[in-house]
């Protein structure tokens, strides 16, 4: 080799070193760095006459099936959290038959008045406990469906927010994939906007399913697992929500998860809070009103003492029960303001009747008895509340707060296990692609030795050169 040769041998070297060098650093600097994946340098050889090799890309060591799989786990994961931390909050408020605050155990207060109330009917204090217990169980039943409530706002807010982050993930998604076309593949630069876009995918990924596919030029498209198009080149399908049926559209497709006839989503939290909107919180809220107005027509009947039309002791909102307007019922029931304590207080008449016109027989506990039997009549739930038809008044605040607590735990078991298999794919993804600061070390002190060897010749290059130049 001659002088010019090995000279453009070890400069080239020393080139070679400084990217290896600089590679390794970044990958020690994000060791910890969450997403971050191993990068590694390929060298090729130089071509004739030019001497030493050249880094031709740096390339992101991405395990594309883990990747795949880890995404798929973490949005199924973010369904399953998005129902567990839905439901936390009014579960919570709502508590569990023998905690003393739920609505059954309010029921069971009441029911436990009357029936001493039917043993000492000319008693006062007796009448008055009744009448206590009673608005007891009426502002539960509003306190829940109040809840409730807001439950149903906050996600709806949650799924707005859902939807705006998506779709600004979206756009910047389609300027990374506008960016990648300025740089060169298998440069350092590239590596880095790759960096980005991955983690764009896995944030998009909790929000819900994807399937992503990239062009012989490097652009990426992105699709759900049904097939719908949201950003294919540089075209971006908007999502978009509304509230009054919770459709979610991507561009002109529906996308709701759920719904007949639909390439819906199917994973991710979009999908946790569809389920949320659509099915979860309207049952739930069936359930109140059918135990509002399950209280609300059974009292009505029982008591012989009303006319037609004329309230009985709970009532909807100061009404008689209309059997055309049960929607909503459970957030209107309320006690007869002529027997509540902050109204008429006319205690006597849960012995005798809301419609009597004067206290009757202060010992004939009929009308109590009859109040008390008509506890024992089912309520004939609608099939959607999941409740059956034969439950009876007496028993339905225990069977629907047992139904909303084993829907809750069931949510948390489903994410639970669903946080398990993610976190087991993710720990293999990021052994796979991860970094491994031992073998760094080592591959920084062969960096280390190459650079010493190509210095070396650049050093020895500079002598020989300078003795030919004395010699002449």
């Amino acid at each position: 080799m001659n002088l010019t040769g090995a000279l453009n041998s070890a400069t080239s070297g020393l080139s070679t070193t400084q990217s290896l060098s600089r590679v390794a650093a970044d990958n020690v600097a994000n060791a910890s760095t969450p997403g971050y994946v191993r990068r590694r340098a390929e060298l090729v050889t130089s071509g004739p006459g030019q001497g030493g090799a050249r880094v031709s890309e740096i390339r992101r060591e991405v395990d594309d099936t883990l990747a795949k799989l880890a995404r798929l786990e973490n949005g199924k994961m973010a369904r399953h959290q998005a129902v567990t931390e839905g439901l936390k909050s009014y579960t919570v408020f709502l508590g569990q038959p023998g905690d003393g605050i739920s609505p059954a155990d309010k029921f069971s207060d009441f029911q436990n008045s009357l029936t001493t109330l039917v043993n000492m009917p000319s008693s006062t204090g007796a009448q008055t406990g009744a009448v206590l217990a009673a608005e007891q169980v009426a502002k539960s039943v509003r306190s829940a469906a109040t809840t409730l409530g807001t439950t149903r706002n906050e996600v709806d807010m949650e799924i707005r927010y859902e939807v705006a982050d998506l779709n600004q993930a979206l756009y910047t998604l389609r300027d990374l994939n506008q960016q990648q076309r300025n740089f060169q593949a298998g440069s350092l630069e590239s590596a880095q906007l790759d960096e980005r876009i991955d983690g764009l995918l896995d944030q998009i990924s909790g929000t819900i399913d994807m399937r992503v596919t990239v062009s012989s030029a490097g652009s990426i498209s992105l699709y759900t697992i049904g097939g719908a198009a949201l950003m294919e080149g540089d075209l971006i399908q908007d999502v978009s929500y509304n509230p009054s049926d919770g459709t979610l559209m991507a561009g002109a497709q529906d996308i709701t998860p759920f719904k007949d006839n639909v390439r819906g989503l199917q994973h991710g939290s979009l999908v946790g809070l569809s389920e949320l909107k659509r099915d979860v919180i309207p049952r739930f809220s069936s359930q109140l009103d059918e135990y509002a107005r399950g209280l609300i027509e059974s009292f009505q009947n029982a008591d012989a003492s009303l006319a037609p039309g004329q309230p009985g002791l709970f009532t909807d909102n100061g009404m008689a029960f209309d059997p055309a307007n049960t929607e909503g019922i459970a957030s209107r029931i309320a006690l007869n303001d002529s027997i509540s304590l902050s109204g008429g207080a006319e205690v006597w008449r849960i012995r005798d009747g809301l419609g009597a016109a004067a206290p009757g027989n202060a010992s004939d506990p009929a009308q109590i008895s009859a109040f008390i039997d008509g506890l024992n009549t089912p309520v004939g739930a609608d099939p959607a509340t999941g409740i059956p038809a034969f439950v009876t008044v007496s028993d339905f605040a225990a069977e629907f707060v047992t139904a909303q607590a084993t829907a809750r735990a069931r949510a948390e078991s489903s994410f639970d296990a669903a946080a398990s298999a993610a976190e087991l794919v993710m720990a293999a993804r990021r052994n796979s692609e991860g970094v491994s600061i031992d073998d760094e070390m080592q591959q920084l002190l062969l960096i280390e030795q190459s650079y010493a060897a190509n210095a070396r010749v650049l050093s020895a290059v500079s002598e020989m050169i300078d003795t030919l130049i004395a010699a002449v």
